[in-house]
């Protein structure tokens, strides 16, 4: 058998800064068919050139792609789910048509009996049904379109959304009114994270798996690493690890997804995007910052312009941690709130001080488990 037999037709791909968390769930929801194994790999630090010798024509692969390996694809992946397209990597692409050019190539190399699945609640990624001619399930935050899925009344519903022909064609099955997962079901914190449910729901139902298993697919899943990551709460400190967020959104994101009071630690090699958004969204939800890397005082000029009163600069990140937690709980105290949440959202490349997004994310876990040691094992 020859690696393309070994894949064949039961790929999919996905793209952008919601992507990690998306094909942590994605897989999640496929692993419940038990005749279809899942496997997940690409751009989240595990190759899939090294599963590929297990793999077999029943295995349903999903691979998390960036910019950077779309344009080496030779064929096309048989669903390829667009999250969000924002401005990032412009200091390789240039500008953000060049960058957005690089994405849609994920569709139009989409195989002929496969599907898109889109996020038609951002413009950029709406666009890209045109460039491919296969059906292009849309997902929203607001009420379903004909063929795609959407939010109503607490729930995921979906309205004749298509199965593919691999899984036996027809509609996807859904309970009544078109539900299929309660908003309740979600374990992983965020608005953000909604959205990606719903991707995730739309290529299970694409598949056919059965609601009730992609309930309980999506209440069993509790987040990938190095996004969104609680790693412990140290006396009403709650730390979080989210190395991944190396793009603005993804940050605005992170700060949305927990209650103030929040110290943000920010900093690393810039990625030449506007970070403007990005510092007014700190001066609103944020009480302080810490900030470290190349990249640091420029953050630190631009979230004190935007009005962020207390800014701390560490030469590391271990420092930068314990500078946090100081800053957190005097917010708690300030506030009289129960608990303070410490976010590591770099909003940067990791290269200045690290090999990737994944040493710095566990630098930052082993300095929480060093402040929770010396806390007395006050970590929850």
């Amino acid at each position: 058998m020859n690696p393309s037999e070994r894949t064949d037709k039961l790929i999919a791909g996905l793209t952008d800064w919601r992507g990690k968390a998306f094909a942590g769930v994605r897989k999640s929801i496929l692993a419940a068919d038990p005749e279809h194994p899942a496997v997940l790999g690409g751009n989240i630090g595990r190759p899939l050139i090294d599963e590929l010798p297990a793999l077999t024509p029943d295995h349903r692969v999903v691979i998390e792609l960036s910019e950077l390996q779309i344009p080496t694809l030779s064929r096309g992946t048989t669903v390829g789910v667009f999250t969000n397209v924002t401005a990032d990597h412009l200091d390789r692409h240039g500008s953000l048509e060049a960058y957005q050019a690089v994405k849609r190539r994920l569709a139009e190399l989409v195989s002929p009996d496969g599907a898109l699945v889109l996020n038609v609640d951002d413009p950029v990624v709406a666009s890209f049904g045109s460039a491919a001619p296969v059906p292009a399930i849309s997902y929203t935050t607001g009420r379903p379109r004909a063929g795609g899925l959407g939010l109503d009344d607490g729930w995921i519903v979906a309205r004749d959304v298509p199965r593919l022909g691999l899984a036996g064609g027809g509609h996807a099955t859904t309970l009544e009114g078109g539900r299929v997962v309660a908003l309740e079901d979600l374990a992983i914190p965020g608005g953000h994270n909604v959205s990606n449910a719903l991707a995730a729901v739309a290529v299970g139902l694409l598949f056919g798996i059965q609601p009730v298993a992609l309930r309980v697919a999506v209440r069993a899943f509790r987040g990938v690493e190095h996004r969104l990551e609680t790693v412990a709460v140290v006396d009403g400190v709650r730390f979080v690890n989210d190395s991944q967020g190396t793009q603005p959104d993804a940050v605005i994101a992170a700060l949305r997804a927990f209650e103030p009071p929040i110290v943000l630690i920010a900093g690393g090699r810039d990625k030449g995007v506007d970070l403007s958004g990005l510092a007014l969204e700190v001066g609103r939800r944020a009480a302080a910052a810490v900030v470290i890397g190349e990249s640091g005082p420029d953050l630190a000029a631009q979230f004190a312009a935007a009005g962020l009163a207390r800014i701390e600069r560490a030469p590391d990140l271990d420092s930068a941690v314990r500078t946090a937690a100081e800053l957190a709980r005097e917010a708690m105290a300030a506030t009289s709130s129960a608990g303070s949440t410490v976010l590591l959202s770099p909003a940067a490349a990791s290269f200045d001080m690290f090999t990737d997004y994944a040493e710095r994310g566990r630098t930052f876990k082993a300095s929480v488990a060093r402040l929770a040691a010396e806390a007395g094992g006050a970590a929850e």
